[in-house]
């Protein structure tokens, strides 16, 4: 499951592995550049899912997620990192319900999708952004020659304070250009 998450997230460009530069390097530069920049640190979840099955039933499986450790951003100051509070609208309860409700009336039928990868699908914009990716997860190239290494993040990731808002804006678009 951990593999599988890595290699998604690395097919799909979320970051750029060739940008690697060490964090001291990175907040220098934007220091004297007068520039923004903002590094937070991606970890990894792992869970088994339906664990309460027995044992050998196909649905009890592990799941991992890479996410963006959105609580603790730090500037190129070492300041928390301040956002423009772009935020998402998730779904209500109420909502939900209402939905069912609709899709219950005679004649009428509602579905309900999951968004493969639905954050890392949209653009990160907003302050440039390096993330720390977890020791185990370094590139051999890396290893023995970084100390503390960023890497640009390129799509919104989970946990990313503005992500749900980037993603609801990118599928507005798409949803649009539809009609």
């Amino acid at each position: 499951a951990s593999d599988k998450e890595w290699l998604r997230l690395r097919k799909s460009k979320v970051w750029d592995e060739n940008s690697v530069r060490e964090w001291h390097s990175v907040k220098e530069d934007a220091r004297k550049r007068n520039k923004k920049v903002h590094v937070g640190r991606v970890f990894e979840i792992c869970v088994e899912k339906n664990s309460e099955l027995p044992v050998g039933n196909p649905n009890r499986k592990y799941k991992s997620r890479a996410v963006f450790q959105g609580n603790e951003v730090r500037d190129e100051y070492n300041e928390y990192a301040i956002f423009g509070e772009l935020s998402s609208s998730p779904a209500t309860i109420e909502a939900a319900k209402a939905v069912d409700c609709y899709g219950l009336l005679p004649g009428h039928t509602i579905f309900a999708s999951d968004g493969e990868q639905a954050c890392a699908q949209a653009n990160l914009r907003g302050a440039e952004t390096w993330v720390r990716i977890p020791p185990e997860q370094w590139p051999k190239s890396w290893k023995g020659r970084y100390t503390d290494p960023v890497v640009r993040l390129i799509k919104a990731l989970y946990g990313h304070p503005d992500s749900g808002g980037y993603w609801e804006q990118h599928c507005g678009r798409i949803v649009k250009k539809q009609g």
